[in-house]
């Protein structure tokens, strides 16, 4: 699983602004831009890029936020997933000014297999991505462990809406959530009525 936690204590100086606004290639509201600060940590910063404030949804103070990283064939994996809190008051809100910066940071890996890495974020149903970086990550990241899958929110995730919707869900897919909990609530219907029939 992602770990990250929002630094509330960030506060960018004009030179960082300055720096940061020169690596920004995308014209998206949202920029992310990727550095690697220290052995272990990569740095994530979280740009508006709008006129006006937004808001930026978070877990417990972590982002929705999920390392990718090139395969073999050249193509974007997720190499971690996304845990979804059962409480309702881990959901949050952060407000970004215009042109303010965020700043969280997520784990870099010492795997066996050197490449390029990226991250994705969520936030209101749109997905945005980092600027990509080399990197390494271990091969087997790139397999799901059957110990995930079988956790009983996943398994009821699949048992409802497939391997597609489980993994749109652990890979922070848009609208991943709000299509199971649909067809979740359907599920239980549907049960109710074979209770009554029989």
């Amino acid at each position: 699983m992602n770990n990250n936690r929002i630094d509330k204590d960030f506060v960018p100086s004009s030179e960082f602004k300055a720096k940061i606004n020169r690596q920004i290639k995308s014209e998206n509201e949202i920029n992310l831009i990727l550095e690697k600060t220290k052995d272990s940590l990569y740095s994530i910063y979280v740009i508006n890029k709008t006129s006006d404030s937004i808001s930026i949804s978070n877990q417990d103070w972590s982002l929705f936020l999920i390392q990718e990283a090139k395969n073999k064939n050249g193509e974007w994996k997720p190499v971690e997933y996304w845990q979804y809190s059962t409480c309702g008051n881990s959901y949050l809100t952060e407000n970004i000014e215009p042109n303010g910066i965020l700043k969280t940071e997520s784990t870099a890996y010492f795997g066996n297999f050197n490449t390029e890495v990226r991250f994705k974020l969520l936030n209101n149903n749109g997905i945005y991505y980092s600027n990509p970086i080399n990197g390494f990550v271990n091969l087997s990241q790139f397999t799901i462990p059957s110990n995930i899958t079988e956790n009983r929110t996943f398994e009821r995730i699949k048992k409802v809406g497939g391997t597609e919707l489980m993994h749109k869900v652990l890979f922070l897919g848009p609208d991943g959530i709000e299509e199971f909990e649909k067809k979740w609530e359907s599920y239980l219907m549907k049960m109710a009525e074979l209770r009554k029939k029989n």
